[in-house]
């Protein structure tokens, strides 16, 4: 049974996290109040809530912690709708950029691929949770370093490099 207030939980964390990530630091900080700084806020928080739950399902996926079905589960299906709402956060007038956001300008210039990379992810994820839902974690497990992959796809072209 969906649980009716996912979505809805998930953007409060989401927004909380927003408020959180944007004290202090340079550029899109929380007393800024641009669209631009706004974006970036959204996209700090829905990335982190995307390594939070994918943390997880990848570590299990490899023997590195005991698994858990109902965490695994719990993280995909939470994963469906953060990956969901990566677009929103990427807005074609964002252009703007804040300092501190890891974002490449090249997100903006090559919106119609980047697009299509956060579709890519949206359609593996989807696969993901079907196969779990159908078989739990085994149907699931062979799935993670594909999905996991896609995310990595999209930060080499458009995620300036820790150094």
């Amino acid at each position: 049974m969906k649980n009716p207030y996912r979505k809805l939980m998930l953007l409060g964390a989401a927004a909380s996290l927003a408020i959180v990530g944007g004290c202090g630091g340079g550029g899109g900080g929380a007393d800024d109040d641009t669209p631009e700084a706004a974006a970036f806020r959204y996209r700090q928080a829905v990335m982190r809530l995307l390594a939070a739950k994918m943390g997880p399902i990848g570590a299990m996926s490899r023997g590195e912690v005991p698994t858990d079905e109902e965490v695994f589960a719990k993280n995909v299906n939470d994963l469906l709708t953060i990956a969901g709402m990566i677009p929103e956060g990427f807005g074609a007038d964002v252009s703007n950029v804040p300092a501190a956001s890891a974002a490449l300008p090249e997100v903006w210039t090559s919106m119609d691929d980047f697009s299509q990379r956060a579709a890519d992810l949206q359609m593996a994820v989807e696969g993901l949770a079907a196969a779990v839902a159908s078989g739990g974690f085994a149907s699931g497990q062979g799935l993670v370093q594909s999905t996991a992959g896609n995310c990595g796809a999209c930060h080499r072209n458009y995620r300036q490099r820790d150094e």
